[in-house]
C-alpha cells in the first residue's frame, strides 16, 4: 500500500478500518501484516497529537507503541509474532471502540431530530422554498494535497460566505451541512442543504452550479461538486415518488415529506463508518441555521 503522496485523511481513515477489521474478524492474517507494514510508517511519521483521533485510531496506536517501544518506525517491520501481538492487544480495547460507536448514533438520532424540527417550522413559515442539494468534495488526483486542517478552514470559510447571504447565497432563508468522511473513493466531502425563498429564487440547477463553483474558487481548485439538480436525477426521483429538491410548497404535503426525508439523509445513525477518522479541536461536523431570528419576517418579536 505504497502512500507516495501521503495523504493524511486517508492513512487515518485506512488505520481505523484495519482496526474496526480486525476485531470483527473480516481481514486475513496476511492481509493484516502487509497493511501493518504498508500503514504504521506514514502514520506514525506523520502523527499530530494536536488532532482528535478516533477509538480505533487511538487502539491502533497505544497497541502498536506497546510492541516496538521507541524503535523508529522506518526501521519496524511487522512480522507473524509482532502482528500476532498486535491482534491480541486490540481486544483489550474492543469497549472503548463500541462505546464511542453508540455515542456517534446517539448524537446522530439527536441531529436528526432536531433537523426535523427545523424543517418542519421552515416549510411552515413560507408558502414556497427551494430546496438546494449539493455535494463539497475534493478532485480525487489532487486530494492527498488536502488535510484535515485544510478541510476544516474551507469548511469554516465557506460557513461564513453562506452566513453572509450575498451573490448565490442571496434570500437564502435556511441552510444545513453534514461533514463525513469516505474511503478512497469519496474522502472528506459535505453534505450542503440551501433553502432559499421561493419567491425569489426559481432556476435550482444553475443556482446550485453557482454554489458549487464558489467551493472550486474558494479551495483554490482543489474543490469539486456534485449537483443533484439535472433533469435525469431530479426525474429519477420523481419517478420513485421520493422528489425533495427544488420548489416546494407548502400545500403540498407530499412534496413537504419528501423535502424532509432528502433533509434528514445528513444525519442518518446508520453511517455510522462516514464519521470523521480525525478532527481538528473544536471542529463542528453538523450544524444547521436557526429558525427565530429578528430578521426573520412574520414572527413575534424575540424577546430580551
Amino acid at each position: 500500500m505504497p502512500y507516495s503522496h501521503f495523504n493524511q485523511p486517508l492513512v487515518v481513515a485506512n488505520v481505523h478500518s484495519l482496526v474496526t477489521d480486525i476485531l470483527a474478524n473480516t481481514i486475513s492474517f496476511n492481509e493484516t501484516i502487509d497493511k501493518l507494514n504498508g500503514l504504521y510508517y506514514p502514520f506514525m511519521n506523520h502523527l499530530n497529537t494536536e488532532l482528535f483521533y478516533t477509538q480505533p485510531v487511538l487502539a491502533f496506536f497505544s497497541s502498536t507503541q506497546a510492541i516496538v517501544g521507541d524503535t523508529y518506525p522506518e526501521s519496524v517491520i511487522w512480522d507473524h509474532d509482532k502482528t500476532q501481538r498486535f491482534i491480541n492487544m486490540l481486544s483489550c480495547y474492543r469497549n472503548d471502540i463500541e462505546n464511542e460507536r453508540q455515542a456517534f448514533i446517539y448524537q446522530e438520532s439527536q441531529n436528526k431530530r432536531e433537523l426535523e424540527q427545523y424543517m418542519h417550522s421552515l416549510t411552515n413559515h413560507y408558502s414556497r422554498l427551494l430546496f438546494i442539494r449539493i455535494d463539497l468534495k475534493y478532485a480525487k488526483e489532487t486530494r492527498h494535497h488536502v488535510s484535515i486542517e485544510d478541510f476544516d478552514c474551507h469548511m469554516r470559510k465557506f460557513r461564513e460566505l453562506i452566513s453572509n447571504k450575498k451573490t448565490c447565497f442571496e434570500y437564502l432563508q435556511g441552510n444545513a451541512w453534514a461533514l463525513e468522511q469516505g474511503g478512497d473513493k469519496y474522502g472528506l466531502h459535505c453534505h450542503l442543504l440551501l433553502i432559499y425563498d421561493g419567491s425569489k429564487r426559481q432556476n435550482d440547477w444553475h443556482l446550485a452550479r453557482e454554489v458549487g463553483e464558489k467551493w472550486k474558487m474558494m479551495t483554490g481548485g482543489l474543490g469539486v461538486y456534485y449537483n443533484y439538480h439535472d433533469t435525469k436525477t431530479k426525474q429519477d426521483y420523481e419517478r420513485n415518488g421520493r422528489l425533495g429538491i427544488g420548489m416546494i410548497h407548502r400545500d403540498n404535503p407530499k412534496e413537504i415529506e419528501n423535502a424532509i426525508l432528502s433533509a434528514a439523509y445528513l444525519t442518518k445513525p446508520e453511517k455510522v463508518e462516514q464519521y470523521l477518522k480525525v478532527k481538528v479541536s473544536g471542529m463542528r461536523t453538523f450544524g444547521h441555521g436557526t429558525f427565530r431570528t429578528a430578521k426573520r419576517r412574520g414572527l413575534p418579536p424575540i424577546s430580551k
